[in-house]
């Protein structure tokens, strides 16, 4: 980015619309569970007027009063953010606005709930959560579980059997991309796992009690932490490095350790390590003190599982809906999201328990929640003028939260060409699967070529998984792939010194330029033919149309009338008017309106 236009953001950002704060295949091992039909019949409607009758009852114990409801433009960027991980098109947002229809609201979350790009924001947002955006990923693996996990919403399986089949996931990567949350560390550590699966699936954070008991839950002994982690420990990780593309699989050992505690001392040094942690994972018990009694360790995940997803099991109902709440208002009613504790209380604890026992009434219904969830007045409250008196837990005005990296750089792949672009871009450089056929070939290629050469390690080909992975990743459409890529990229500079990944998005907008692919900021920084500078003189005949146009891309609304006055006068006073419409549109980029939901 050149400095003027840099300058030209600095200029512009305070100017423009002020700063806003931010504040399973079937196996022995793998049981299908039931497939339930909804159960209940509480109407969405009854369930979104219960959301806001909870949320005004703490309003009305706390003398607070609730934001105005949104503008329509105001709503229709949120929704679009929340729901398929895109702003709306110019197009999109004045046919919208011009809807005289009562119902447009309702209309349009049922239409967005139902797109194919619902499953995959979701995705991009699970995915952060279960593996995270770097790391080790064999085979791509990031992004293959998040194909797999997008075409589980999209196909409208029940969120119970999705973290069913996760919590029981064996296998090839190649076969089933579910296994990835088993392979984000490498050796496999069976404490680790069950960390991972405990908190991010059931909202309840034992670790601590790995290496003592817990400090402030007297139930969380380090045996109630053995026998929870005992369901992970039969996991055997398997990894070929030797064979190409690497396909790591998942399985579960049937066996236990055939020795005793005595018999560790005549043990090597390098297997005792092993053998003691095979000894304390080795009596699995759920976390209400059921004791799994079979010795056949590959029916113990699976028991795990159906307790996890059990209807009597309210606390991970509470937490899954806990989480999808956060989805929308950038917090849970309890918070931190996952840690659920007798110490923890939520904020509106009612609330809480009715969302959780609606999803179970209906089989962990994810469209049904999120469509009452949003159809609220609560979630359609305005994020201006927040009451002065309330706290951010009141959830009496609209939080304005900052995009994900996902939501930041699909927005500007989708101002700077959208579906063209990315695949012009995929043309060029090739998709996820090309990439991948390219490094074996090239691989094998140079094995060929120095047959002789002692460091060079001899691979296998296996044409099996590699045939298995192009066609996972030919489900990847190019921009999807170019805004995961790009947040990939952003998570390697804002990891901090322990390479933790961010949780916010904080990159300037230069930064993340630097960040972005060659060919989004081209198509930014230029008027040639296609661009949006170049539609703006092209397709516009007058300033008023242009920056219309512009601010609706942008940020998903008209000017206001001194943002028009003011950008209008800039670009009279400039000779070079492409030149000045880049200016005002970088200037729109620099500011926390657009970085941010509303």
């Amino acid at each position: 980015m050149n400095p003027r236009l840099l300058l030209a953001a600095s200029l512009f950002g305070a100017l423009v619309c002020g700063a806003i704060a931010v504040s399973s295949s079937a196996s022995l091992a793998q049981e299908t569970p039931p497939d339930k039909t909804t159960t209940t019949s509480l109407p969405e409607r009854e369930v979104s007027n219960r959301i806001d009758a909870e949320i005004r009852k703490v309003w009305e114990r706390d003398g607070i009063k609730g934001a105005d409801e949104s503008s329509d433009e105001e709503f229709i960027r949120r929704v679009y953010l929340d729901t398929v991980g895109l702003p709306p098109k110019p197009d999109e947002v004045l046919a919208f606005i011009g809807d005289k229809d009562k119902e447009k609201r309702r209309k349009l979350i049922d239409k967005l709930v139902d797109d194919t790009r619902f499953g995959e924001h979701l995705a991009d947002r699970w995915t952060d959560i279960l593996i995270g955006r770097t790391g080790r990923a064999f085979g791509g693996s990031p992004p293959l579980f998040a194909i797999w996990f997008a075409e589980q919403i999209n196909a409208g399986r029940k969120f119970s059997d999705i973290m069913y089949d996760l919590v029981v996931a064996e296998g090839q990567l190649s076969e089933n991309p579910a296994v990835a949350v088993y392979i984000r560390e490498v050796p496999f550590k069976t404490a680790n796992a069950a960390g991972l699966v405990t908190k991010n699936l059931t909202g309840v954070q034992i670790q601590c009690a790995e290496c003592h008991d817990h400090l402030y839950e007297p139930a969380w002994t380090m045996d109630v932490f053995n026998g929870v982690a005992s369901f992970w420990s039969p996991i055997q990780l398997r990894l070929n490095n030797r064979s190409l593309p690497v396909d790591p699989a998942i399985t579960d050992n049937p066996r236990g350790p055939n020795f005793n505690e005595a018999a560790l001392e005549r043990l090597p040094a390098e297997r005792r390590e092993a053998a003691q942690i095979a000894l304390r994972y080795n009596k699995p018990v759920t976390l209400d003190g059921t004791a799994i009694k079979t010795d056949d360790r590959r029916f113990w995940r699976p028991a795990m599982a159906k307790w996890m997803v059990s209807d009597d099991n309210t606390q991970t109902a509470n937490y899954i809906a806990n989480r999808f709440w956060s989805f929308a208002f950038g917090m849970g009613i309890l918070n931190p999201i996952d840690d659920f504790n007798s110490f923890n209380e939520a904020s509106h604890p009612e609330l809480l328990s009715f969302l959780g026992q609606d999803l179970i009434d209906n089989d962990y219904d994810i469209r049904r929640l999120y469509r009452a969830i949003l159809n609220s007045k609560t979630y359609q409250l305005s994020s201006k003028d927040s009451p002065k008196k309330a706290e951010l837990w009141h959830f009496a005005s609209a939080p304005v939260r900052q995009l994900s990296p996902e939501q930041f750089f699909g927005t500007f792949v989708q101002i700077a060409g959208g579906d063209d672009l990315a695949r012009a871009y995929r043309m060029r450089s090739g998709s996820l699967a090309d990439q991948v056929k390219r490094r074996v070939e090239n691989t094998m290629k140079r094995m060929e070529r120095n047959p002789d050469d002692p460091n060079m390690r001899q691979y296998e080909y296996n044409n099996e998984s590699l045939d298995s992975f192009v066609e996972w990743y030919e489900k990847m459409d190019a921009p999807w792939y170019m805004r995961r890529n790009m947040a990939a990229g952003y998570a390697r500079v804002g990891n901090d010194d322990e390479m933790n990944e961010a949780d916010g998005f904080s990159l300037t907008i230069d930064q993340a330029l630097l960040v972005m692919n060659g060919d989004v900021t081209n198509n930014l920084s230029g008027s040639r033919r296609g661009t949006l500078i170049w539609k703006l003189l092209n397709e516009f005949k007058d300033d008023d149309k242009r920056l219309d146009h512009l601010y609706l891309t942008v940020l998903s609304r008209h000017p206001t009338s001194s943002e028009s006055r003011s950008m209008k006068s800039y670009i009279k006073d400039q000779k070079d008017k492409s030149q000045g419409w880049e200016d005002i549109m970088f200037a729109l980029l620099a500011t926390t309106e657009f970085s941010t939901n509303h």
